[in-house]
């Protein structure tokens, strides 16, 4: 039996991905028992079952984090710890001192960029580097910066959570939403931009135009844990509002449209599913795909349109969004670079258990 330890640092992005990447694994190593180390999240990782311990995310606080984690290493006498992006010396140096197998992983974005530009002496103390894209849709100079990395590099993606039984008919009962009711779904995933505010509020102004031609139309509103604005009241059209729900893809799943502020794990999930989506590109977020943003990412994927926040452009974006119907030309494609990209992960965490690295 193995024993895996997830550390996160970061996003609830981040959190996601590796709660992807812990589920591909389980599927097909399931005797592998997975920790979590994390520094915030835990509503998002509760629902989940995985276990995990919290830690502070200061750096004054690098003496409590080190005793943290060689207490856990005491404990739970992981055979794999697997860093989310960030590679802490007080949380690596404990677990190299004992011998334990690592691995850094994450996507292209300026934090992962750091790591190889400021940490490389560090980073080259692990047994091997993931990067959560395929190696097409990452620029060469970044694979240069990459390859300075000394140990195993390992390209695949895209990935997402691996698809349970949907409790779908169960979600529209507790909401009170019948079959024909045309959900608009609004997240702002977790980065809590000013932009999100003015977003919601375009969407509740358009309201009557919205009704007018889709008297079934219901909005749900879950805009994210940072969201900084007030939430609307629910009525005869906001039919559900919460700032945060752990399972936004039961959500998607019953959506007829999605209006979203997002990274890489969420267009993702969009991608994945074939719902018609709106994409408003976060103006900092650090995720990057290729020479574009998310903005020229999503718009790879035929059911996704990217949109300006102006508000009448959103508005017609939107209207024309409803119009449509799930687009499934693209997914089987997808979900077989998903099957693709799980299974050459789980093939290079087996060769790091294995020692053949």
């Amino acid at each position: 039996m193995n024993k895996l330890w997830f550390i996160n640092h970061v996003r609830l992005g981040h959190i996601n991905r590796s709660i992807a990447v812990a589920q591909w694994l389980q599927a097909a190593l399931p005797d592998l028992q997975v920790l979590f180390l994390i520094e915030g999240g835990e509503d998002f990782i509760e629902p989940t079952g995985y276990p995990w311990i919290l830690i502070p995310g200061q750096a004054s606080e690098n003496e409590h984090i080190e005793q943290i984690t060689r207490k856990t290493i005491e404990v739970f006498q992981p055979d794999l710890v697997v860093h989310e992006t960030l590679l802490r010396p007080a949380i690596h140096r404990p677990i190299r001192e004992v011998g334990v197998k690592q691995i850094v992983m994450g996507s292209l974005g300026d934090a992962l960029r750091d790591q190889f530009r400021y940490n490389l002496a560090l980073l080259n103390e692990v047994d091997m580097v993931l990067v959560l894209q395929q190696r097409a849709e990452v620029l060469p100079a970044d694979q240069e910066l990459i390859a300075r990395y000394t140990g195993k590099t390992l390209y695949a993606g895209p990935l997402v959570r691996r698809k349970t039984q949907l409790a779908s008919e169960c979600l529209r009962q507790k909401l009170g939403l019948a079959s024909e009711n045309k959900i608009i779904f609004v997240t702002f995933g977790g980065g809590g931009w000013d932009i999100a505010r003015g977003l919601l509020a375009t969407i509740l102004a358009a309201r009557e135009r919205i009704l007018a031609q889709y008297p079934q139309a219901r909005l749900i509103a879950i805009p994210g844990p940072h969201f900084s604005g007030e939430l609307p009241s629910t009525d005869d059209f906001v039919c559900y509002v919460n700032r945060f729900e752990p399972f936004l893809t039961d959500y998607i799943n019953i959506a007829s449209v999605v209006v979203m502020m997002a990274g890489y794990s969420t267009v993702n999930e969009i991608a994945s599913s074939g719902v018609p989506a709106v994409c408003i590109p976060a103006p900092d977020a650090e995720d990057q795909v290729g020479a574009g943003g998310m903005g020229e990412y999503a718009q790879t994927f035929p059911n996704i349109t990217v949109c300006s926040p102006e508000p009448q452009q959103l508005t017609a974006t939107l209207l024309a969004a409803l119009a449509r119907q799930r687009d499934l030309s693209a997914v089987a494609h997808f979900w077989h670079k998903v099957q693709s990209a799980s299974q050459s992960i789980v093939n290079g965490f087996k060769e790091v258990l294995d020692g053949t690295v």
